[in-house]
């Protein structure tokens, strides 16, 4: 019988390819357990309603807590990963709290289920969903200083890892109104491609992800509470979140990594683009946005970048200049450049408002702050916290997002 750990490979090949739907081939034994949306769990507590993504390690669902009547989230995890899962203890409000747990036996093996506070969407997602890629400033605002007040959670921080949940009014939706307000699950027949019968342990059909969100522009203050998902599980950082001391440096990585990270997640929750982009992101590449928009590497650093040469001409930050053998773009993109067309210039367009200039410089010597390419010289957690721009704008935003959202809490409570 094939196993987990050696279906992997070559796994997609046994199946009709269903587009957005997990790999097939992993439910076999260690693999994914065979859930099907109206199937019970826990003891009939749990009642699957429909599907909100998968991960390499685990599905993840949508459920009716029917003895609380509200809506869940609950992970399953493949039945290999189960064994070494240790998911982070709740307590700070940006991971989602764990609110159950438990087993089930199914034909691939023993799979454990975790269950949290639903979510409707990434920031990723919603942020595709809309024309301009951008949110309303004060959301932003209010998103970026939820982050910053968990910073000592954020690892391997990314948009599609930062899940904006419901409001409360939700859980007032009975299944049939919530499929009319959000459309009924997409089931899809599962088919072997040789047209051999499927495999025990292999569902008879899978599930589009179901979309319960807001397009980013729409979301609005008090309903934007954020909070971290794939607890459990690392996932692999994105290209343009290269950290520079991981490619120079053979020094363990340390907390300063993450505010690395931070920094550029918060940029691009701030803006339409992020602060580092190309349309091929190599590490070579990536080094030399990090280089045309902060300026030149440490001299040790430099002078270990054998590919430098390719970049840039000049060896000093007043002499460098773009080399003209690059394939594109002979003139440097500034930090200012970047600022002015990622976040302020999309704004105008889409008749938001932009940063004004107290907020930019505050905001700037933030960001800077915390993108020094010495992993010792930036900012720690508690500098970036207690900076000027989480004072005067990131602060007073969440605070008026509470209110917002007592008062919707209090509106739903009445109806």
């Amino acid at each position: 019988m094939t196993s987990y750990s050696s279906s992997t490979r070559h796994s997609w090949l046994q199946y009709r390819l269903i587009e957005g739907v997990e790999d097939l081939g992993r439910y076999c034994p260690g693999g994914y357990y065979p859930l099907q949306i109206g199937n019970q769990l826990h003891d009939g507590r749990y009642q699957v309603v429909d599907k909100l993504g998968f991960r390499e390690y685990s599905t993840i669902w949508l459920a009716r807590d029917l003895q609380k009547a509200k809506y869940v989230a609950v992970k399953v995890i493949t039945a290999e990963g189960s064994s070494s899962t240790r998911p982070p203890a709740p307590g700070r409000e940006i991971i989602p709290p764990l609110l159950d747990d438990f087993w089930v036996l199914g034909p691939n093996g023993k799979h454990k289920c975790i269950v949290t506070l639903a979510a409707r969407m990434s920031l990723f997602d919603t942020k595709e969903a809309s024309t301009f890629g951008l949110l309303q400033p004060r959301v932003a605002q209010s998103i970026i200083a939820q982050l910053l007040r968990g910073v000592a959670f954020l690892h391997n921080l990314h948009l599609g890892n930062i899940l904006v949940d419901f409001p409360e009014a939700i859980d007032h939706l009975s299944t049939s109104e919530l499929y009319e307000r959000y459309g009924e699950p997409e089931p899809e027949d599962v088919a072997r491609v040789d047209g051999k019968p499927l495999q025990h342990g292999v569902p008879a059909r899978g599930f589009l992800r179901c979309w319960l969100g807001v397009r980013s522009n729409e979301l609005v203050l008090g309903e934007d509470r954020v909070t971290l998902s794939d607890f459990g599980f690392s996932s692999k950082t994105l290209p343009f979140l290269q950290i520079p001391e991981a490619k120079f440096s053979d020094a363990p990585l340390s907390f300063a990594s993450d505010i690395w990270t931070l920094a550029c997640t918060i940029w691009e929750i701030a803006g339409q683009r992020p602060l580092f982009d190309s349309f091929w992101p190599t590490a070579d590449r990536v080094t030399a946005e990090q280089v045309e928009a902060l300026g030149i590497l440490p001299p040790d650093w430099w002078e270990k970048w054998a590919e430098r040469s390719k970049w840039f001409e000049g060896e000093s930050a007043s002499e460098l200049k773009p080399a003209q053998s690059r394939g594109y773009g002979t003139v440097l993109r500034t930090w200012n450049q970047r600022f002015e067309y990622s976040i302020q210039k999309p704004r105008a367009e889409a008749g938001l408002e932009i940063m004004s200039e107290q907020e930019r410089i505050a905001f700037k010597a933030m960001l800077r702050s915390m993108l020094i390419f010495r992993p010792e010289e930036r900012a720690t957690a508690q500098e970036a916290l207690c900076s000027d721009w989480m004072k005067g704008w990131g602060q007073p935003a969440l605070e008026q997002s509470w209110n917002a959202s007592k008062s919707s809490t209090k509106e739903a409570q009445e109806v």
